[in-house]
């Protein structure tokens, strides 16, 4: 069974991941412009900026299907596990795939989305059929011990000297980009779990609850910030907690324009219904597109003026959307 608010949901996730935020990232300096264009930058360090909630919203929507994604298998008593622990490998053999290929040599990098959803996913389906309270529990369960870790190691909130990067220093050799941490893991499961929770009130109609269940993520989260800050580098749970409520009042968004509006989004559901095949292909062709682009886009005036910047996003954008529309009519999806 499909359901399109979350499909639509999907698809907008997607088209925001490949947007480079469209072109704006060129015309910084541009009075009126430098507001919006600052949402399609990840923050510093404490804050967030609507380019954080891309990868929340990706994680949170892998849990939101699981309610159906493992309906039939459970009613017939089949043990999902296997196809569990099997999705769960390709999934890191995949985003280290992409981030080795696009990093042009071998690169152990499990700290993208795929990584962490590798890690996430047996996770979250392990509480699949517990009840509601008990998913909650775990989620935040998991919240309490990355924060309590992060404490204990002294520096929690530090950039360089907390418990994360100094793991990474230890096992890796080095840190991440971005000052991005492994251990996210731990907590962008919640995120999971979440989604999880939200797909099982959607799926038996209590809308007011969701409704009410992203208000309480989003409250508790700012509740608790001042002593645990919204970092998105290290996913803190006040980051956990906030973007899960924003996520799920978002989807609630989509639920009214899809569900009560009417509003069909059918590129957004065609971009959605490939989801994994249009991450990768962007992370791997992504530089590609762009030069390709500057083939079309950058004849008529010197490549480095804005227009022409903002021309050859747009164009790389309007391709990757195409090539899924294109494999959407054709019936080709790709599942891991």
């Amino acid at each position: 069974m499909r359901i399109l608010a979350i499909d639509a949901f999907r698809g907008f996730t997607m088209i925001l991941m490949i947007s480079s935020g469209f072109g704006l990232l060129h015309l910084r300096g541009t009075p009126g412009i430098d507001p919006i264009a600052a949402q399609f930058t990840h923050a510093d360090w404490i804050g967030m900026t609507a380019w954080d909630l891309i990868q929340p919203f990706f994680m949170f929507i892998v849990g939101a299907v699981m309610p159906w994604s493992f309906e039939k298998r459970l009613a017939e008593g089949t043990n999902p596990w296997p196809r569990v622990l099997k999705r769960s490998a390709l999934l890191l053999f995949w985003g280290t795939l992409a981030r080795s290929i696009r990093a042009g040599r071998p690169l152990l990098d499990v700290i993208n989305v795929l990584g962490q959803l590798a890690f996430a996913y047996p996770v979250a389906f392990s509480v699949l059929r517990q009840p509601e309270r008990v998913q909650l529990l775990v989620a935040c369960g998991l919240l309490a011990v990355h924060t309590i870790a992060y404490v204990a190691y002294g520096s929690p909130w530090t950039v360089g000297a907390n418990l994360g990067e100094s793991i990474d220093r230890a096992v890796f050799g080095k840190n991440w980009g971005g000052h991005y941490a492994t251990i996210n893991c731990i907590s962008s499961t919640a995120n999971v779990i979440f989604g999880v929770v939200a797909g099982q009130m959607i799926k038996a109609g209590a809308l007011r609850r969701l409704a009410r269940f992203g208000g309480i993520l989003l409250i508790a989260g700012l509740a608790v910030s001042p002593l645990i800050p919204v970092i998105k580098k290290i996913w803190t749970a006040s980051f956990a907690l906030v973007s899960g409520g924003i996520t799920v009042l978002v989807l609630l968004l989509f639920w009214w324009l899809c569900e009560v509006k009417g509003w069909k989004m059918r590129v957004a559901v065609m971009v959605g219904a490939n989801s994994i095949f249009i991450y990768l292909f962007h992370e791997i062709m992504h530089d590609w597109l762009l030069r390709t682009a500057k083939v079309f886009t950058g004849w008529g005036t010197a490549y480095s003026t804005p227009a022409m910047l903002v021309a050859t996003d747009l164009a790389a954008i309007a391709f990757q959307i195409w090539l899924c529309v294109w494999l959407y009519r054709r019936n080709i999806f790709f599942r891991l």
